[in-house]
């Protein structure tokens, strides 16, 4: 008798489901904890938070059909729709045919002969950083990396002629946009409505960058002459199927999406990066020894960093282990099927590259720092600091060459050893951050 095939099934709840909060509990106490064990639970689970049913995808090759072979059948789902009251409809929340236009207009911005420029910026702000260390000093190493991300992104955005205050002021309004976006994505949309303290600094932040980044458009839009930044990019930058440029308020979204995006990612991933070190001697010894070989001791440029390849193996496996964009969304747009298993229209879809990179089933021994591991990588799917498909992040190679002058710049004259022996804990906000890091900073003899 032939078999009949069973028609494909909604995905199974995740265990621990509470009647009306669902899991929502359980995921607010230890977001990346939850999301871990459901790796073992299925290709994909339902988390339930309240009664909204979310979709949490743990197969690479389902996910790379989500972000790649199917990409337009999803649009970008919840936590987008949470950020965009901030950033507008910039290219990391907008969609369809806007969002293909906006990325050929900005993506010129991000090719190599514009990251060699932005390469010195960047050296810059991380000499500006550690010049004022002293031997023994106690360093706030993430805040320390804040500041240098945050300084490099505004001055490679708008020159370097914007003022500490200003650079500054923009930190501290990302800081509270970030700390508040995964609560308002997490909870109920009532939430937000509420006078809350969290709901009024978030829209005080809100209002103060959208002034703050308006004040220096238009200062900007008025010049005769435009210094050779990011933000004359996007101004002279024009379509090339219509010759139409960015509009005004295109260019302040923009230009706030790149402030947002920018600042924490990097400085989080640089930070994680010199913790492994401190806490790793011999993977340290063997930097500096590349660091002593191809520099000689003069400043690194950007035509070194080809040549800087266990220092390129540190960078994968910091974005491997301390995956900082930790959780990321998607929503269906029609009725999907992956594997076995059916997706309504609406659907809303979460995946972690964060534990897809602790994964013992695509890792071996996932939670030891290991560069050389790199020396053979793994496949494509299961490797996605960045995303993948149509909305890869554009300044995926602008952060990997932050990160590799950063690095360099800082070895080369620093140590730093951790001041504790506790272990750092992990913050899952909307990156995935140190609590605090302390560390001793000695100098290089």
């Amino acid at each position: 008798m032939a078999t009949i095939p069973t028609a494909p099934s909604l995905p199974p709840p995740a265990r621990g489901r509470l009647p009306l909060i669902g899991h929502a509990l359980q995921f607010v106490r230890g977001p990346l904890n939850v999301l871990q064990g459901l790796r073992g639970q299925g290709d994909i689970v339902a988390l339930h938070v309240g009664r909204l049913p979310i979709y949490v995808v743990n197969s690479p090759q389902l996910l790379h059909r989500v972000l790649v072979t199917d990409a337009d059948s999803f649009t970008k789902g919840r936590m987008y729709d949470k950020t965009r009251p901030v950033v507008g409809n910039g290219i990391a929340t907008s969609e369809g045919a806007f969002h293909h236009r906006q990325r050929r207009l900005i993506l010129p911005a991000f090719h190599r002969p514009r990251l060699r420029g932005y390469s010195e910026v960047m050296r810059e702000q991380a000499e500006a950083v550690i010049a004022s260390w002293r031997p023994g000093q106690h360093i706030a190493v993430d805040r320390a990396m804040h500041t240098m991300s945050v300084g490099t992104t505004v001055r490679t955005l708008f020159g370097t002629g914007i003022d500490s205050s200003t650079i500054a002021e923009i930190d501290r309004c990302v800081g509270v946009f970030l700390k508040q976006i995964i609560v308002r994505t997490m909870a109920p949309n009532f939430v937000e409505r509420l006078p809350l303290p969290g709901t009024r600094s978030f829209e005080a932040a809100r209002k103060r960058l959208k002034a703050v980044v308006d004040s220096i458009l238009d200062t900007r839009l008025r010049a005769t002459e435009q210094p050779d930044d990011l933000l004359s990019l996007l101004i002279a930058a024009r379509d090339e199927k219509t010759g139409e440029p960015l509009s005004r308020q295109q260019l302040h979204d923009e230009v706030v999406t790149m402030v947002v995006a920018g600042a924490d990612s990097t400085a989080y991933t640089l930070a994680w990066l010199l913790y492994e070190l401190g806490r790793n001697p011999a993977i340290e010894a063997r930097l500096h020894h590349e660091l002593d070989t191809v520099l000689s001791g003069r400043p690194v440029t950007f035509d070194d960093l080809p040549r800087l390849q266990y220092t390129q193996r540190l960078i994968q496996e910091t974005l491997r282990l301390h995956s900082v964009s930790w959780i990321q969304m998607r929503r269906t747009i029609t009725p999907v099927t992956l594997g076995d298993l059916h997706l309504p229209a609406g659907a809303e879809i979460l995946f972690s590259a964060t534990t897809m990179h602790r994964d013992p089933e695509l890792y071996a021994d996932p939670l030891r720092f290991d560069p050389d591991r790199w020396i053979s990588p793994p496949r494509r799917e299961s490797f996605q600091p960045f995303s993948a498909g149509p909305r890869k992040c554009p300044g995926d190679h602008f952060a990997l060459t932050q990160l590799a002058i950063g690095v360099a710049t800082i070895a080369a004259r620093w140590r730093l050893v951790p001041a504790t022996r506790n272990k750092v804990r992990e913050v899952p906000a909307a990156v995935l951050r140190p609590h605090r890091l302390p560390m001793v900073a000695q100098p290089m003899d």
